[in-house]
């Protein structure tokens, strides 16, 4: 089993140097599976009774790559060094005594990681790492070492990854290009060339199927295909604004802004509350419909929040006064949602769209005034648009190729139409008083 250069160096860094914490990759086809596999069980063989622990985003995505390039590795001969391979429990069990487990992360069913806590091991493999909340890494940090029955064994978090945003740019990519990587943490890049047993067809075949953004991420492991020159929400602090905290209660009005775009056709969902400590929003949910069907939309809203739909609140985009939508129907896209949601016209609240630029100081406002706003970190769409969305020099979103992710602002949209409908009451008694009401 001949490792690449770039691989070779990655599994010497994890088994013979003082680093603890090694990011492998950047690009596709780099090898990246394959190497974290190889590193782990040679660790496991290396150090009897020792455990190690392989993560990735959720089990089925785990079982079809992670598990299958394993199972590949056991047919080509390390089978003879494996005692047990329980299958229910995705638990290897070596001749040595050592043990491997393969877990999801599986985030939306256990925000609070139950199922870290406990948990000892001797190190992590962070499949596609990109993919994981920074809180599992952090997780798994906090309990590598922590198994004691191999002797004195130096803890181990392996990280695989495509080029991101996000936590695992800022704490791996950013601070090695600054040369202010922590002394025992490591980034080697790996990318499809450094793979000699792909060939140039393939490649080539790559270039021609992909849009020039994914090629340069993915082909060429350029982590700044998203940088942000001049972003619309320039107040929005991934860190300071998420909450997992920032979930629907049926105790709170639902409130739901609409963007009526055809692809997507995209809604956000709030609550927005006073009480004695002041104003707080929840954006804790998020919904898109493919090719503007509003009957399907309809479908969705009243599968999730039904029984809150009689005391709800519709906002969003202005231009769903008018009609049609291929539905041939001639009332509004509004009345047609009203009409199928069974809700009364006085819950709708939609004035004129803003002009961009007016809207950006509004967002912007908010997003640094309004200490109580929070967003549920599953709303990925959202918290992309607030992160990367850009606009001109005037002010204007960049909208010109939707081809482009971030010149598409559905989301970013349907929160603009939510602060300028619902949240700017707020922003004028803040601004006329200069406190919290």
């Amino acid at each position: 089993m001949k490792l690449t250069t770039k691989q070779t160096k990655a599994y010497k860094e994890a088994l013979y140097s003082n680093k603890n914490v090694i990011l492998f990759g950047g690009a596709i086809r780099g090898g990246k599976t394959y190497c974290l596999l190889i590193t782990f069980i040679s660790l496991a063989s290396k150090y009897p009774k020792s455990r190690w622990v392989i993560v990735r985003q959720s089990l089925p995505t785990l079982e079809k790559t992670t598990l299958v390039t394993f199972n590949e590795l056991l047919q080509q001969g390390l089978s003879d060094h494996v005692k047990n391979f329980n299958r229910n429990t995705n638990t290897v069990t070596f001749n040595n005594g050592s043990q491997l487990l393969f877990m999801s992360e599986s985030y939306d069913q256990d925000k609070e990681l139950n199922r870290f806590r406990g948990l000892e091991c001797n190190g992590f493999g962070l499949e596609e790492v990109n993919e994981i909340r920074e809180e599992t890494f952090n997780k798994a940090i906090e309990r590598a070492g922590s198994w004691q029955h191999a002797g004195k064994i130096k803890p181990l978090i392996f990280c695989t990854c495509n080029p991101t945003n996000g936590w695992v740019k800022e704490r791996f990519y950013d601070k090695w290009v600054n040369d202010e990587l922590p002394d025992t943490w490591s980034y080697i890049p790996s990318l499809i060339t450094d793979n000699s047993y792909l060939s140039q067809d393939y490649i080539d075949s790559l270039k021609a199927n992909m849009t020039p953004q994914d090629y340069r991420k993915f082909v060429e492991g350029d982590w700044n295909v998203y940088k942000v020159s001049n972003a619309f929400a320039t107040q929005f602090d991934e860190n300071k604004h998420t909450s997992i905290n920032a979930t629907f209660d049926n105790n709170k009005q639902l409130i739901i802004s609409m963007d009526f775009n055809i692809n997507p056709f995209a809604v956000t969902f709030y609550h927005y509350w006073n009480d004695s400590e002041g104003y707080h929003c929840s954006l804790f949910d998020e919904a898109q419909i493919d090719n503007g069907n509003i009957p399907k939309m309809i479908e969705l809203i009243k599968q999730r929040y039904n029984n809150q739909l009689p005391n709800c609140i519709v906002t969003g985009d202005a231009m769903g006064n008018r009609g049609d939508m291929s539905q041939r129907d001639n009332a509004s896209y509004y009345m047609q949602m009203l009409r199928g949601l069974g809700i009364r016209e006085s819950q709708l609240k939609v004035s004129g769209n803003p002009k961009h630029e007016n809207s950006r100081a509004d967002v912007n406002y908010f997003l640094y005034h309004f200490k109580g706003f929070k967003i549920n970190p599953t709303c990925k769409n959202s918290i992309y648009d607030l992160k990367y969305v850009e606009c001109d020099d005037g002010g204007k979103i960049k909208k010109a190729n939707r081809k482009e992710l971030q010149q598409r602002a559905d989301y970013l949209d349907t929160f603009r139409y939510f602060v300028n409908n619902i949240a700017y009451k707020w922003i004028e008694l803040h601004q006329k008083n200069n406190k919290f009401a």
